[in-house]
């Protein structure tokens, strides 16, 4: 009788820094600068959003408007840019998003009017998608083996340091060189972005087929099984959703509305973009913090505490009487509540369903996250210009972050596939 030749599999030893090798930590690298590209458009250059709408006469709900109509190009494209993803790597992808970001954001400083902001954003809504965390977090998922929870919190983590430069950095240019100046000069960035991802990635790095087993073979299977065929019936994915889609509208609206929100109590551009930039540096070491401790413990458990700290970090900003060192005092509560949000969805879908389909799960992800940030960006500008004042919008958001936090106290009480919960 024939028998089959047994066959062996080859165990690497952990080398390399803290038991990741050395295209781990390159690959992270590149995933800061990737997923900073994507948000320095959004929340870096908020200071911009007062000086262009009084110099080309646009109310905050048109520009709003024109921003979440980029925002829906960045839904439709995210499914498809993670499946690419999934299937060829990380790095066409994101240097496409890169070259078409950049492109974009030099067209945006010639903009005269709304039907020319609309057309450079089809442009820029695809770039961000690809350029963001869908593509992002795949690559660095993919890499790391043991530090997984350490890595994403440090591409989160570098992602709100360089955001925070890019904040103040702009607030700087605005005064010597204008909105357009400031516009022009991130765009050549994020040219020569995409030649860098092009030269240091590799052309497969952050493909499916790469994905190291995370230690939770049983589950990640499970997961991998239910999601090839039916994602939509898996109640842990939508509760995840439910939740993140009331917290991006909540930190997107922030990020945007909160320099002009500073603005109209009175405080300097230098004043506002010193308190948001300090949020988003705390952010920066937040985020590690949190990234280490979901190695520990468990990343949904850790959603419920981030989804309470959100919720009283928006009754703050309502409150009557707060002084520049009371929202100083905030941009340090915020920083890692905001940072401990973005980093956990990533590890949250990994707890759930393995690192296997992260690029197909980050795009579908990141659909409902988009539509949370468009509602909530529209909500904000429209309630200002109903009432005149953030007041109403911001306690509209501690209404919205107490019920966020129904689903995520859900999410955290389900036992995962494969355990000994669902075993019995």
């Amino acid at each position: 009788m024939q028998t089959r030749p047994q066959t062996h599999e080859v165990v690497t030893p952990p080398g390399g820094f803290l038991g990741e090798s050395l295209r781990a930590w390159l690959a992270l690298g590149i995933g800061v600068l990737a997923v900073s590209a994507h948000s320095a458009l959004s929340f870096g250059m908020s200071p911009l959003l007062k000086p262009i709408t009084d110099e080309l006469g646009w109310t905050r709900s048109q520009y709003a408007a024109a921003m979440n109509f980029r925002l829906l190009l960045l839904m439709i494209v995210a499914p498809f840019a993670g499946q690419l993803v999934d299937r060829f790597g990380a790095r066409v992808v994101l240097a496409a998003g890169a070259v078409a970001m950049g492109v974009g954001t030099c067209a945006l400083s010639g903009v005269n009017a709304l039907s020319q902001l609309y057309a450079v954003n089809l442009l820029i809504g695809p770039g961000q998608a690809c350029i963001g965390s869908v593509a992002g977090s795949a690559l660095v998922l993919r890499l790391f083996r043991r530090r997984r929870g350490l890595a994403i919190g440090v591409l989160n983590g570098g992602d709100n340091l360089i955001t925070s430069g890019v904040h103040v950095g702009a607030a700087a240019l605005l005064v010597s060189v204008g909105w357009r100046g400031t516009l022009s000069t991130l765009g050549a960035a994020y040219l020569a972005l995409g030649l860098l991802i092009y030269v240091v990635l590799r052309a497969d790095e952050g493909a499916g087929h790469a994905a190291p087993d995370d230690g939770s073979t049983e589950r990640a299977a499970r997961g991998r099984a239910r999601l090839r065929h039916l994602p939509w019936r898996e109640p842990t994915l939508w509760l995840l959703i439910a939740t993140y889609v009331l917290v991006y509208a909540f930190i997107t609206s922030v990020g945007i509305h909160f320099p002009a929100f500073q603005r109209d109590l009175g405080r300097s551009a230098d004043e506002a973009s010193y308190i948001y930039g300090l949020s988003t540096l705390i952010g920066a070491f937040g985020s590690v913090a949190i990234g280490q401790l979901s190695e520990r413990t468990s990343a949904r458990a850790a959603l419920v505490s981030i989804v309470i700290g959100l919720a009283l970090t928006s009754v703050i900003l309502w409150l009557p009487g707060v002084t520049t060192m009371g929202f100083y005092a905030w941009a340090v509560v915020y920083g890692v509540v905001n940072a401990g949000a973005v980093a956990l969805l990533a590890l949250v879908l990994n707890e759930l369903f393995g690192a296997g389909q992260m690029g197909r799960l980050m795009g579908v992800a990141m659909v409902f996250c988009m539509a949370g940030t468009i509602a909530g960006n529209y909500l904000s500008a429209a309630i200002f210009d109903h009432y005149g004042s953030y007041v109403r919008v911001w306690e509209g958001y501690t209404v919205l972050m107490v019920v966020a936090l129904l689903p995520a106290l859900m999410l955290s009480r389900l036992a995962l596939p494969g355990t000994r919960a669902d075993r019995a």
